[in-house]
This record gives C-alpha cells, structure tokens and sequence, in this order.
C-alpha cells in the first residue's frame, strides 16, 4: 500500500490522465475543442477523418491519431503551433501550412518547449515540415516528410532547428525541401538513421553546433549531401554520400571544422566526394571513396589532418589541392591507382604513392579544361609529372600505401 500510495505522489500526471476521443460521431468532434477541454497529461485521440487546422497546444498532452487522421493547415500559418513541454503528436497526416516571404510556417512549430516527442507522422506539402526553436530534448522519429521545393526563397527545410539542444532526429524519411536537415546552434544532437534525399541544396546543413553525432544515415542526390560549418568534436560515423552531382555539388563540404571524426563513411558516384576548406586536427579513417569526380579536394588552409586506412576506388582524381605545401597526413591507405610493389610482403607499398595528378590542379583552377578529361597529352604529361614532379606538391604522398583494399573495423 505505501508504494501504491508513493507512485500517485511521485507520479500525479498518471494518477489524473484522462483520454477524450476526437471523431465525426463523438461527443467531441474537433481537435481544437479537445484541446482547450484537456488538462495537463491528458491523452487526445483523433480518429481518422479529415480536420482543420492550424492547432495550438499550451499545455503537456499526447495527441495520437488513429487511422491517419489528416490534419490540414488551409494554407494558413502553421498547422501545430506547440509551446508546451512533455506533449507528444504522432500518427498523423499533417498538410499545407502557410507559405511567406516573411514568416516560417511549419507543419509543426514548437518554441521554448522541453521534451516534445514528434512520431510517425507524415508531413506533405509544408513549407518547414518542422521546426524547433529554443527547444530542449525533442525527439524526432519515424517520420515520413516531404517538401514542396520548387526554388531556394520560398522553400523551407524538413526539420530545422535554432537554438536548440540535445535534439534526436531518428529514422525519418526527408526530402524536397530546401535543405532537408537544417541546424544553427544546436549543440550535443544525434542525427541517426535517417534516408535524406533529393532537396534542392544540402541533405543536412548546420552550422555552430559544436558536439554534434551523425551515425548511418544515407544521403543521395541532394545537390549536396552535406554541410558542415564553424563547428568542432563533430563525429560522422558509417553514413553513405551518393550522388551528389553537378557543378558546385559535394558528398561532404566542410568549412572552418575542427576536432573531429569521419569514421566509416562511404562517399560514391559524388562530383566531390569531400571539400575540405579550413579544417584542422580531424580524423578521416576508414572511408571508402569509390567512382567520384574529386574523392578529396582540400584546400591549403586546412592542417593537421590525417588519413589513414582509407579506401580510394576509380575516382577520377583521388586528392586535389590549391597549395604546393599541404600540411595533412596521408598514411595506409589503399589506392586503386597504385603501381607499386611490396617486396617485404608486410602488406604496404615499398615506393610511396602521389595520389594528386597535374591535371587535377589544373581544372581546381580552370574548370573549362575538363573537356580535355583523358586525351592523350594529358595521360603523358601525368606520366611524366610522376617521374619529375614539378607543380604538384612533393609532400603530398602515402609513404606506406596499402596493397590490398581495406575492411573498416568499426
């Protein structure tokens, strides 16, 4: 009996959750009237049917759909507007929020709110699908979003968030948006096991979020994968950049990244697999780059950078720099343009391999060379670089190339 009593005391939500049902023949008929009959930790479920939006919640609830109940916004403002800590909405078809120059409407907004649990919905034809402002401990998962993008100014992203911390975004399907993940100040986040594809400019985007994890999510044919910006102690772990191809098109773009990890990657078929501009002290190891245009192209400002155990695969150029004195560490990997020979037997190159050709260096700085890619004059000025190396840089070499490709122990 103390215990009994002790739970209700410790846990008085549960001791006066009710549940009010939502349906076309139920004695509540709209959503926005169980909402304003709800106390706090009451559970709302909505059949399914069709109803109106835009929603806004002001205390802690759990909105379950039933059936895919679809929640229109009519093109107005946003469709669920939640300042409220603890509420979870899952199961529902959320359409049509507003559109703006000036406003970001959202599917779902939730501002200033801690806890919120957003759960296998689908999201169609919203400006933001969703977006977290000044939101702490919010999971996404499971969600199925799907933007309306047709240009850069009027789109939105499909989950953005600002100011916000400790955000998991798990298993979500995301794409047509402007970006399909977006996060500016967003310290101490996981972004796991998500598919992001097909958004008009990065599959994810973030910027000073320091602390960041990115684990086994796939992103293909954005115009880029992703974008990593002004951040450090990121880690990126056994995800797939594909096919992000075009003029200005990348795997990976990193910019002014620092103390960080890219673990287990696989970076294919990307016009750059990774551009490196400003970064220092990361660890790029056991990556495999396979069929890309660039596999690597970092700049000369970028120092102290190793990789190591590295899979290079049929890139057209496997390493490209703009310096001819690259401060980066390249060590055991394995490159499938090496012609070396291991006497040894102890598995590495005897010769070191230079993996940046001459006519890399030269398309980094006039683009409209590329239709000279394989002619006959460029295969034997390559050749003869290799032999007297004059304008690429002689520090850029892997001393102890692998001979065999490698398997990545994760």
């Amino acid at each position: 009996m103390k215990w009994f009593l002790l739970f209700f005391l410790l846990f008085p939500a549960f001791a006066r959750a009710a549940t009010i049902e939502v349906c076309k023949t139920c004695e509540v008929q709209a959503i926005d009237d169980a909402i304003a009959r709800a106390k706090a930790g009451d559970i709302v479920k909505v059949q399914s049917g069709i109803y109106a939006g835009p929603l806004f919640i002001d205390k802690p609830l759990h909105l379950i759909g039933i059936g895919r109940p679809v929640i229109d916004g009519l093109h107005k403002e946003h469709v669920f507007y939640l300042r409220a800590d603890d509420t979870t909405i899952e199961g529902f078809v959320i359409q049509n929020s507003g559109s703006s120059y000036i406003s970001e409407y959202a599917g779902i907004r939730v501002e200033e709110a801690k806890g919120c649990r957003l759960l296998n919905n689908i999201f169609e034809n919203n400006t933001y699908s969703i977006y977290l402002a000044k939101v702490d401990g919010c999971l996404v998962a499971q969600n199925q979003i799907t933007g309306n993008a047709k240009d850069e100014v009027l789109s939105g992203n499909g989950v953005h968030a600002w100011y916000s911390s400790h955000i998991v975004i798990r298993q979500n399907d995301v794409q047509r948006h402007r970006d399909g993940l977006y996060l500016e100040f967003t310290p101490d986040s996981l972004v796991e096991e998500n598919v992001i594809s097909h958004n008009l400019r990065y599959g994810l985007h973030f910027m000073y979020s320091p602390g960041n994890r990115y684990f086994k999510n796939i992103f293909a044919e954005n115009q880029t994968g992703v974008a990593v910006m002004y951040s450090k102690n990121v880690e990126m772990l056994q995800n797939r950049f594909e096919k992000s191809w075009g003029r200005v098109s990348y795997g990976l773009l990193l910019k002014d990244i620092s103390d960080s990890r890219i673990f287990g990657n696989r970076f294919s078929k990307n016009t750059v697999g990774i551009f490196a501009d400003g970064i220092t002290r990361i660890l790029f190891e056991q990556n495999d780059f396979k069929n890309n245009g660039w596999a690597v192209n970092i700049l000369g400002n970028s120092e102290e950078n190793i990789f190591s155990k590295n899979n290079f695969y049929e890139n057209y150029f496997d390493v490209a720099t703009n310096t001819m004195s690259p401060l980066n560490t390249f060590a055991d990997n394995y490159w499938s343009g090496y012609r070396g020979y291991d006497l040894d037997r102890d598995g590495r190159g005897d010769v070191p391999f230079r993996p940046m050709k001459i006519f890399g260096l030269w398309i980094s700085r006039y683009p409209e060379l590329v239709s000279l890619l394989a002619s006959p004059v460029i295969e034997f000025l390559e050749m003869a670089e290799k032999v007297f190396p004059v304008l690429t840089p002689k520090s850029l070499e892997d001393k102890t190339p692998s001979m065999k490709p490698l398997t990545a122990k994760l």
